[in-house]
């Protein structure tokens, strides 16, 4: 009898006994851990980098693969029982409202700036397309004369001062810098209403106004053929 109340005294005193864990479950079992499709996670990594494409029109071409991911990831959940629904939903979604928002922001603002380029009325010609199509060049111009016409290109250098009244307009970028004078049938005379004045830069411009012959270049052959009178000069956004 001492015995026993002995024991059930140690037994108070050390408490009460720990239970054995079934060491047979797995870690994943214990903790109720579910593993992540990875497609549900790469799709909505894909779907965040088309924020990128109102930066970068190339970057919402993501929005596809984010699309076929999401999709497989759901079906993958579905038969495995793997966990990862809602990052697959996201991705999809995003894409879906991204890949199209923002190719149609940047056809927006395409538009608007393309259009703005020039003035209203006058019609838009390809100067480089012209000047390079050597055998027809000066017929394609004499089609074009009294009409009111855009050309973009780049302003010749010459003279003194930055402000310009007149200018010699060149279709491409020109090479060697300051002093560089391109063949006249590759130029195109520039002359601004009277007391306007333009302040020259090397980016490309837009150059609005109506097409004539140049009077100066009867007398003299270095001169541009033709000219474009009463002109407006605007920034080129897009070239050509």
């Amino acid at each position: 009898m001492q015995q026993l109340r002995s024991e059930e005294s140690l037994r108070d005193a050390t408490g009460p006994r720990a239970t054995p864990v079934n060491s047979d479950k797995t870690f994943s079992e214990q903790i109720n851990y579910t593993p992540i499709s990875m497609c549900a996670v790469t799709s909505a990594g894909l779907g965040v980098l088309c924020i990128l494409g109102f930066v970068f029109p190339w970057l919402a071409l993501l929005a596809i693969p984010s699309i076929i991911l999401g999709f497989v990831a759901l079906k993958l959940i579905r038969r495995y029982e793997i966990s990862g629904r809602k990052l697959a939903r996201r991705g999809i979604q995003l894409s879906l409202v991204l890949g199209i928002i923002a190719p149609v922001w940047h056809l927006t603002w395409y538009e608007i700036y393309f259009h703005s380029e020039a003035l209203a009325g006058y019609k838009r010609v390809n100067f480089g397309a012209i000047v390079n199509d050597r055998k027809n060049a000066e017929s394609r111009m004499e089609s074009l004369l009294g009409q009111n016409i855009c050309f973009k290109g780049y302003a010749i250098f010459s003279g003194k001062g930055f402000n310009k009244h007149r200018f010699d307009l060149y279709y491409n970028l020109p090479g060697g810098g300051f002093g560089f004078q391109p063949s006249p049938n590759e130029l195109v005379s520039v002359q601004l209403p009277q007391g306007k004045t333009w302040e020259w830069t090397h980016k490309p411009i837009a150059v609005s106004g109506t097409l004539v012959r140049n009077p100066d270049a009867e007398s003299n052959s270095d001169l541009p053929r033709f000219k474009l009178i009463q002109s407006e000069v605007k920034k080129a956004f897009f070239f050509p």
